[in-house]
């Protein structure tokens, strides 16, 4: 069972030119991807909140991948030209880029019919905002976060039903919002939200990649 975060989806089709980009985390996600939708292997969840918010940010989104690959485009084109004045010889294209954008989005679109919609409720939320007062995390002192934190309790809520309903198999979260949830500098999570994830047998993935291992797929 894989729990998808906003970030985590968002990433398939987000500035290709960030230097965190990696092809193996690019290909596990596809890998994942494929298995939700060719077989019983895997299950795909989505809460509402993460939902709402892929459809919010899409388009900025997709602007700005947009706008960054074509600006790496440019750079390409400029460094090629001033290296030929020096005597470079041979052919540049990234001509091969076009449609980068187009191709994630329609992996992101794939990524949203595949999932599971997980609705919200009022426990969920009542439960989210406790967090927030308590600055437990993904909220922090300056940066309470009531949308992380109904996320956070949602897929605790679902890994919860589905652990009392008797399943064994592994539940994964995934989000790349690491910044949150991990200790700093570690590839620890933060101990309060650690214990709430043991509880209800949640494992957490910052990539795709480390969500397939976990996933033993």
């Amino acid at each position: 069972m894989l729990c998808v975060d906003t970030c985590t989806v968002l990433d398939v089709m987000r500035d290709i030119t960030r230097e965190e980009v990696r092809p193996a985390d690019a290909r596990c996600g596809l890998e994942l991807l494929q298995a939700a939708e060719t077989g019983s292997k895997l299950i795909v969840l989505m809460l509402h909140q993460v939902q709402f918010e892929l459809g919010s940010n899409l388009t900025e989104v997709e602007e700005d991948a947009k706008g960054k690959l074509a600006k790496f485009q440019r750079n390409a084109q400029r460094i090629h030209e001033v290296a030929t004045v020096f005597g470079a010889t041979g052919t540049m294209t990234t001509s091969h880029l076009n449609g980068h954008v187009a191709r994630g989005l329609a992996v992101v679109q794939r990524w949203k019919a595949v999932s599971r919609f997980v609705p919200d409720n009022a426990g969920v939320t009542g439960r989210a905002f406790a967090r927030v007062n308590a600055c437990r995390t993904p909220a922090t002192l300056g940066k309470q976060s009531m949308k992380d934190c109904v996320v956070a309790e949602g897929y605790i809520e679902a890994a919860g039903q589905l652990r009392a309903a008797g399943m064994v198999l592994p539940i994964v979260f995934a989000s790349a919002n690491t910044k949150d949830y991990r200790m700093p500098n570690t590839a620890r999570l933060k101990q309060d939200i650690q214990e709430d994830f043991d509880d209800v047998g949640l494992s957490y993935a910052s990539n795709f990649g480390a969500a397939k291992s976990l996933l033993a797929l």
